[in-house]
């Protein structure tokens, strides 16, 4: 276990200290950077990297089932805990939030290339891809149900690049058009940007949090996520038929912890985003003992 944290999760949170460090003693604006990374360099990593997924195959339909299926699955989940826990109508949306969507770019694409190399980085960018073809549109219905109108909810959702970059790969791999080479050279570029950067927002971010408000409801959203998502993962792959490196990555991509764009959404609509940014905190950290446990765990697994 001692060689996987080293080789595998130690490198990402070294790159999101550096974020960290970066954030305490300079303090640079963050949003610049995290909407370069959310409306460019993501963009053109999952773009990139969807064009060389062959999508007649089976494997990308079962990872994009099963990415719905964890949503699902932890929505009612989220939902149940926050009925048990009594809480307000924003509050819970606030949950559902922090319990539907892993962090599988920044963080989650990290750890699958470390892990198990392009192999994995791969199946992960699918995954990240049908995250993000229901995921943008859910979180923002679900933070905005309380207060927003279904116009500014659906024009949110329309400004999303991550959205199109997803679609024009997708036209553009079936209909097998090749891209031209100075536009794949263009974009490698931003790509390949994209993973280092968004680690240094996320350890941006959490330099940025001064303290835990409610900490035992953070508390029960973090094991929600990190504890109960990842059994739910387990369960969805096997149940699913997925083995080998594919069923790793879709564990591991459902151990990770809440996704840092819900801050944003939930801070857009109001949705408690204090309590969303200490889960998605209090989760990133208390995930480098879980994920290194769930490696472990696979490791041992597939031996």
């Amino acid at each position: 276990m001692l060689s996987i944290f080293v080789d595998v999760v130690l490198p990402v949170f070294i790159v999101a200290g550096i974020g960290f460090l970066f954030e305490r003693f300079l303090h640079p604006p963050i949003a610049p950077l995290n909407q370069a990374a959310l409306y460019v360099l993501l963009p053109s990593f999952v773009f990139t990297s969807l064009l060389t997924v062959d999508l007649t195959s089976r494997t990308p339909l079962t990872i994009a089932l099963f990415a719905v299926l964890l949503a699902a699955v932890m929505l009612a989940v989220g939902a149940v805990v926050a009925r048990l826990a009594r809480l307000d109508r924003v509050t819970a949306r606030a949950l559902l939030l922090t319990a539907a969507f892993p962090n599988l770019g920044n963080y989650g694409l990290s750890v699958m290339l470390l892990a198990y190399g392009r192999e994995g980085a791969a199946l992960g960018t699918i995954l990240l891809a049908s995250q993000t073809l229901y995921g943008v549109t859910l979180a923002v219905f679900i933070a905005s149900s309380g207060s927003a109108s279904v116009r500014r909810s659906l024009t949110e959702v329309l400004r999303q690049p991550i959205t199109y970059a997803v679609a024009a790969a997708l036209l553009l791999d079936l209909a097998r058009v090749p891209l031209p080479g100075s536009l794949s050279a263009a974009l490698a570029l931003p790509s390949q940007a994209a993973i280092p950067v968004m680690l240094l927002v996320l350890g941006m971010n959490v330099a940025t949090t001064r303290g835990v408000e409610r900490p035992a409801l953070v508390s029960i959203a973090v094991f929600t996520r990190l504890v109960i998502g990842t059994a739910v993962g387990w369960v969805l792959a096997l149940a699913l038929g997925v083995e080998g490196v594919a069923r790793d990555v879709l564990v591991v991509g459902a151990a990770m912890p809440t996704a840092v764009y819900t801050i944003v959404t939930a801070t857009q609509f109001d949705a408690r985003p204090r309590f969303v940014s200490d889960v998605v905190v209090a989760g990133t950290v208390a995930s480098i003992a879980t994920v290194t446990a769930v490696l472990a765990l696979l490791a041992s697994a597939g031996a």
